[in-house]
């Protein structure tokens, strides 16, 4: 399993409502298929995950600021796509 697959695991697993998509482009394998989108219908905001094979480390950007950052593992990832988004942790409302 890639590290991108365990992310988007982490990340549904406290808010079921976020949607994933990996940006597809033609023909498959090449330039920029290694990013992905994660959004939730209550924010207009999208945290972008990059990656060239979906393994760490990752560039995290959000349409919410101009911040950059390096996620060195899957832990990471999830902490700061999480921290980057408006996102309700589902747990915490619970």
């Amino acid at each position: 399993m890639r590290d991108v697959e365990l992310v988007i695991e982490l990340i549904m697993n406290t808010c079921p409502a976020v949607e994933v998509r990996q940006y597809k482009v033609l023909p498959p394998g090449r330039d920029d298929d290694g990013l992905w989108f994660f959004s939730q219908p209550e924010s207009p905001f999208e945290v972008q995950i990059e990656s060239p094979h979906g393994m760490c480390p990752f560039l995290i950007e959000t349409h919410e600021s101009d911040e950059r950052f390096t996620a060195q593992s899957v832990d990471e990832t999830v902490r700061i796509s999480q921290v980057s988004s408006t996102w309700p942790n589902d747990r915490e409302s619970r």
